[in-house]
This record gives structure tokens, C-alpha cells and sequence, in this order.
């Protein structure tokens, strides 16, 4: 691990041009991880270009008012000149704008399974709960004279996002360590838990519109709910997400799973999480993946559900006979 480290920092110095890139429909984790990699970089090498690509293209809505998007589009010329990195994101499918092609060389780090090599240089280890730790830990290594409130704020979002508070069983000693690191940077953590968890009444609203269509089977160890592709119109809600959160902490349910229509994709997706049985093996059956807990899928159609819902019956009662 410290060779990769080592490697990445190297081929960090000796780029000017340095072209960031996230996955699509972006959480704290992966936009924390672009934001504080590239505040840390323009902190210690001022004459470095660092440029995060796809903020031009993308729904505001993400920012959630944390993260300043600028919206100022990078050509191709630019990217062509840079050293890419991939932050956050399994495969190459998930690549926001994909123009990471165009980069003289890339590095991906990130914490889920690897299914695929995509990058010259990968430090790819899912034993991390977040990608920002993995981006803290390095930047500490590098000089962490430079680790500055700023940075440490979106290094700190990712990892409290993707750690569930640290209530997730992903949560390691390294994690609350990495954690106390940056705090002790000052910043105030009132404007993360703000962007996260304040909602407007017709976010409350949707919400309940979810909770009203979960369905429980399996002696309700299984809880699904499938939303209707007017739901999002109807509830004026412009981002369409699988709001499996919704879902979380249900007493008794071992297996969740939300779906949604994406219309932009003209698909049906959907999000898979359980409290300690490995999922991600049913997602990866139905185009999608992820980590063992938390995995995401896409469908050819809207019968395709009928079928994860009945993998996910026959795993947990395979699973019943087991133990």
C-alpha cells in the first residue's frame, strides 16, 4: 500500500494539468474526494491546473449547498494534456461524462470490489469504508501541513456519508482515526449537517409517498418498494434516486431494495442493501454491483423486478437453511 501511495503522488507531481473525475448520480463520497483532492493539490502546488470534470453538466441538485459547482465546461484540449484520475467509482460504465479516455494517463482509487482495471495506476481496496478516507490517508502521507480546514470538511462529508455517521459496520479504527485528523483541522461540522439532513416539506412529503409503498415478504425479512414512474413528477421532485434510504432500520428486515424508473436512461434501476448478508453477487446478475452490504442495479424492463425479488427469496432462505 505505501509503494501505491508512493506511486501516486509521484505521477501527481509531475503533471501541471490534472483533470478529476466522479461517478454518475455523485454522493459526498465521490464529489468530497474530487473537491478535497484538488483543494489539497492547488494548496501545495499553486501552479498546477486542477480541473473536476462534468460540474457543467450536472443537476444542482447534488451540491446539496455544500459543494460550489462551477459551471464552466473543460474542453477536451485540456483534458487531453492531464493526468486523469477516477475517483469513487466501480467501472468504467459509471464514469461521469466519460472523457477520461482522452487523458495522457489515469490512476483510479477507489473502495469498491474491483471488477475491471480501467486506469494505468490503481489503489483499489474495498476493505475501506469510504473513498475519502483512502484520499486522507494519502494526503496525511503526502504533507499534512497542507491537510487545511477545507480540504478535511469534504474529506470528512464522504466519509460520515458512506459510514452512515459511523453507525455502518464498514466503520474501522482507522476510520474514527482519520476522522479525529481531520477535525482537529477546525472546520465547523454544522454545514455538512445541514446540506445533509435539512429537507424541504416536499422532500417530507416524498417520503412518505415511499414509506407508503414498501411491501414486506419473507416473514418480513424482505422489504421492497417499487416507485412509479409519475411518482417524482408528481411530488415535484427533479432528481430521480432510488431513496432506499427511506427503507434503512426497519426492525426485522435482513434484505431492503427500492426501484425507480430513470427517464433519461429510459430504464428501471435500483438499490440493494442488507444489514450482514452479502448482496452485491444478486445486483451483479442484473447489470449493476457494488459492496457487499450495498449494490446497485439497472433492468432491461419492469417485469426484471419480479425476478430479483424472487433471488432475493431464495437467498435468504438458502441462507435460513445455513445457520
Amino acid at each position: 500500500m505505501e509503494f501505491i501511495k508512493k506511486t501516486i503522488i509521484e505521477k501527481i507531481n509531475s503533471y501541471n494539468k490534472i483533470s478529476l473525475f466522479f461517478h454518475e448520480v455523485p454522493d459526498f463520497d465521490a464529489l468530497g474526494a474530487c473537491y478535497g483532492l484538488k483543494r489539497f493539490i492547488k494548496d501545495i502546488a499553486p501552479e498546477k491546473e486542477v480541473k473536476i470534470i462534468g460540474l457543467d453538466i450536472i443537476d444542482d441538485f447534488f451540491s446539496k449547498g455544500f459543494f460550489e459547482f462551477d459551471h464552466t465546461h473543460v474542453g477536451n484540449s485540456f483534458i487531453s494534456q492531464s493526468l486523469g484520475i477516477i475517483l469513487d467509482t466501480a467501472n468504467e460504465q459509471r464514469v461521469w461524462t466519460n472523457r477520461h479516455r482522452y487523458c495522457k494517463e489515469l490512476i483510479r482509487i477507489d473502495h469498491h470490489p474491483q471488477v475491471e482495471s480501467i486506469a494505468n495506476i490503481e489503489w483499489i481496496d474495498p476493505t475501506y469504508p469510504a473513498t475519502c478516507q483512502m484520499i486522507a490517508e494519502l494526503l496525511f502521507d503526502w504533507n499534512s501541513k497542507y491537510v487545511l480546514s477545507p480540504t478535511a470538511m469534504y474529506l470528512y462529508a464522504g466519509i460520515v456519508t458512506d459510514t452512515g455517521r459511523f453507525l455502518h459496520s464498514n466503520t474501522n479504527p482507522s476510520t474514527l482515526t482519520i476522522a479525529g485528523k481531520l477535525l482537529n483541522t477546525g472546520f465547523n461540522r454544522q454545514s455538512i449537517n445541514d446540506a445533509l439532513y435539512l429537507r424541504n416539506y416536499k422532500q417530507l412529503k416524498f417520503d412518505s409517498y415511499v414509506i407508503s409503498k414498501i411491501v414486506f415478504l419473507k416473514n418480513k425479512k424482505f422489504a421492497y418498494a417499487v416507485l412509479g414512474k409519475k411518482s417524482f413528477d408528481r411530488y415535484d421532485i427533479d432528481v430521480r434516486m432510488s431513496m432506499v434510504q427511506i427503507l434503512n432500520n426497519i426492525e426485522g428486515v435482513e434484505v431492503w431494495m427500492s426501484c425507480y424508473y430513470d427517464k433519461t436512461k429510459k430504464s428501471w434501476r435500483g438499490s440493494l442493501r442488507s444489514r450482514e448478508l452479502p448482496i452485491n453477487q444478486i445486483a451483479e446478475k442484473h447489470n449493476g454491483g457494488g459492496h457487499k452490504l450495498a449494490a446497485g442495479f439497472t433492468l432491461r424492463n419492469k417485469r426484471e423486478i419480479k425476478q430479483i425479488k424472487k433471488e432475493v427469496i431464495q437467498y435468504l432462505q438458502q441462507v435460513q437453511k445455513v445457520y
